[in-house]
């Protein structure tokens, strides 16, 4: 089995993979959120935010759209935003924003602790760009990551990718 990754490169699902880095943060629920405690499920995991006004929410309908599409098994997959601005991500916030999309997506927050030490493990990249202290842009990475029940990275894609790759890639990940 292939899982496909974003222009339709594919990595086989047989081939060297790592675990997945580990990290803790709070859901918008205010529960711990630790990556190591879902094993035994799919996860699905990018890095985000609220007021993001086309990449993030782009990728939460797709995702939305490709867990439906491939019925029963995608109800398994979890799905995990973790903030690139927490300055305004409050949980409350990121409540609201995923649950637009899907009442079970995660959006996820911690202490500048927290968030660094995922930052670095997944090579997260964020910057604020042009605009006053509460009303701007972040510049940032839009990697999805595609992990497996036993907790490895199985793949990753892009924001743009395909309803295609994405089915493809849920259905390798939902097993």
């Amino acid at each position: 089995m292939l899982l496909v990754a974003s222009g339709g490169a594919a990595r086989a699902a047989g081939a060297p993979q790592s675990t997945a880095p580990d990290f803790t943060l709070l859901d918008q629920h205010g529960r711990s959120f630790t990556l190591s405690q879902h094993r035994g499920q799919p996860v699905v995991l990018f890095f985000g935010y609220a007021n993001c006004p086309d990449v993030c929410p782009t990728i939460l309908a797709n995702l939305e759209r490709a867990r439906t599409a491939i019925g029963p098994r995608g109800s398994d997959v979890v799905v995990a935003m973790v903030t690139v601005d927490p300055k305004r991500d409050t949980p409350a916030a990121l409540g609201r924003f995923v649950s637009v999309f899907d009442p079970s997506f995660l959006g996820l927050t911690g202490t500048a602790a927290q968030l660094a030490l995922a930052y670095r493990a997944y090579h997260v990249r964020s910057a604020e760009q042009n605009g006053s202290s509460t009303d701007y842009l972040v510049a940032h990475t839009a990697f999805v990551y595609y992990i497996g029940r036993d907790g490895r990275i199985r793949g990753f894609g892009t924001w743009n990718d395909s309803q295609a790759i994405l089915q493809e890639s849920l259905r390798a990940i939902a097993g």
